[in-house]
């Protein structure tokens, strides 16, 4: 297997990842732009890398791109229609070409929604645990609050719909201390560690 690192080192934030870089490959190539110019020649250098390497190793079966950018949907096409090689792309999630992911052989968005969710899930946990007669809402407003912006509170969202579409919290109602019915949030603390939402199923 080759891997190969293609970035411009001239940043210094990138120059200082050589060390590490070096402990799983001495492919590294530097795209820092000849004389000055300011334009960014990294795609181009990593495209012309790509097809070299597909028209002179015919024992290459599986090309791994690390990249969400639209920009490589041709060269993806090209190896998996014209030379019939497996290519594997990884993207970001949140920049990962939509044409990418369709002309790729297969891909993985980078974290995924689990790993995006972790850290809430903590947070409702962490309430859930603390609180004797939580609701749904209250849940929500409490992990909201830890959000620093308006993606990280659509995100908080979506990690407490993950955690109830999976059966992990669910509603029931109760009559409170006036015995009026309220729905109160109740969480299958053995399901969430089953399932790896969480880590110590004993409250």
């Amino acid at each position: 297997m080759e891997v190969n690192f293609f970035a411009d080192f001239s940043h210094k934030s990138l120059a200082d990842e050589i060390g590490r870089i070096r402990l799983f490959s001495n492919k590294i190539i530097d795209t820092r732009s000849p004389n000055g110019v300011k334009k960014d020649f990294t795609d181009f250098i990593i495209l012309d890398n790509i097809y070299q390497k597909a028209l002179s190793s015919d024992d290459i079966d599986v090309f791994i791109l690390f990249s969400g950018d639209g920009h490589f949907s041709s060269i993806t096409s090209f190896l998996k229609n014209f030379y019939r090689k497996e290519v594997v792309v990884y993207g970001v999630n949140g920049s990962f070409s939509k044409q990418l992911r369709e002309t790729a052989s297969s891909f993985r968005v980078v974290p995924d929604e689990a790993e995006l969710n972790e850290g809430f899930y903590k947070h409702v946990f962490d309430y859930l645990k603390s609180n004797r007669s939580p609701t749904y809402n209250e849940a929500l407003k409490e992990v909201a609050a830890k959000c620093r912006n308006r993606a990280e509170k659509q995100r908080a969202v979506q990690a407490m719909k993950a955690l109830q579409d999976a059966g992990i919290i669910s509603e029931r109602a109760l009559p409170d201390s006036k015995g009026k019915k309220r729905n109160m949030l109740f969480v299958d603390w053995e399901k969430a560690g089953e399932l790896g939402f969480y880590n110590d199923n004993k409250r």
